[in-house]
């Protein structure tokens, strides 16, 4: 076996802990949930357009999904919500998840039907798929390990990184390599700045620069894949990612949130326990010893030393 083939097996195939998927169901429901009531609250005013202004995309042009009306758009987004929930608490997962993904789908074909096309979700689609095939778990469970989860969320990984590097690919498609000399920046920061950064107006050649940082940026995304052996490098790499973000929404007011919550996947989530840590709390506030989580081995004695 080559080595390239026992790195390719050991990066798809590393077993997680099934805490994380418990972890992950909860963040996708809840934003399906943060989604349509305050990041794109604007998708349920498309009950109102009339259906002419609909332009498919090319998945919707191939299946006999009919065009959207006011009892398509509210019912698709009732049935997401009502799904979401027991997603969240890990009821029947599988069975609402797979609900989930086919509303949240159909979803995403309306808000994108109307031509703009966004990006930002894809990952987060990948990540609701690959939930609908997860074994069952509860929060906190780092004992019982999974190859099948492991290969699940790497895919997860893998479109999160694409929505990168793909990016780049569409920018040099529509606008040339001269897309990095363009004035792209200066015309965003004129549409959509804020004090973070309107002072980089008067700078071009900075913006310039910052254009072509953006390019390398996203050319490289690739290298936390890679580097999944040491942990503490793909955690800050994955740092320097939510960091990113958090600059570009400072600077242009532009959210890339389900991209975020579809990349925590990379953390190691298994390690969160509400209840340990409702407990914890509830002991700290009545000023009493901490105990023991049910399971948890018992901290080793100390050993006497003599002289």
């Amino acid at each position: 076996m080559s080595v390239f083939t026992r790195y390719a097996n050991g990066f798809f195939f590393t077993p997680v802990a099934l805490g994380r998927v418990a972890a992950m169901r909860f963040l996708a429901g809840l934003f399906v949930w943060i989604e349509w009531w305050a990041y794109k609250p604007f998708i349920i005013q498309h009950r109102f357009l009339p259906e002419d202004l609909y332009q498919p995309l090319f998945i919707g042009r191939i299946l006999p999904i009919p065009a959207p009306n006011y009892w398509i758009v509210t019912g698709t987004l009732v049935v997401m919500l009502a799904a979401a929930l027991p997603v969240m608490f890990g009821y029947r997962p599988r069975l609402f998840g797979w609900i989930l993904f086919i509303a949240y789908f159909e979803w995403m074909l309306i808000y994108n039907s109307y031509g703009k096309v966004d990006h930002a979700s894809f990952g987060f689609m990948v990540l609701l798929l690959v939930l609908c095939m997860m074994p069952e778990a509860r929060w906190g469970d780092r004992e019982h390990l999974s190859p099948r989860v492991g290969w699940g969320f790497n895919l997860v990984q893998i479109a999160v990184v694409c929505t990168y590097f793909l990016s780049t690919w569409s920018k040099f498609r529509y606008g040339g390599l001269e897309w990095a000399n363009s004035g792209v920046f200066t015309w965003a920061i004129i549409r959509r700045g804020t004090p973070f950064s309107d002072w980089m107006l008067d700078f071009p050649l900075l913006l310039n620069a910052a254009q072509w940082g953006m390019i390398a940026f996203e050319l490289l995304t690739p290298l936390v894949l890679f580097v999944y052996p040491w942990k503490r490098i793909q955690y800050s790499i994955v740092a320097f990612f939510y960091a990113f973000h958090v600059a570009v929404f400072a600077a242009l007011t532009i959210s890339f949130l389900p991209h975020l919550f579809a990349m925590a996947c990379f953390l190691p989530l298994e390690r969160i326990d509400p209840k340990d840590l409702a407990r914890r709390a509830r002991a700290k506030l009545k000023g009493g010893k901490d105990t023991p989580r049910r399971g948890a081995p018992e901290p080793a004695a100390e050993m006497e030393t003599t002289g």
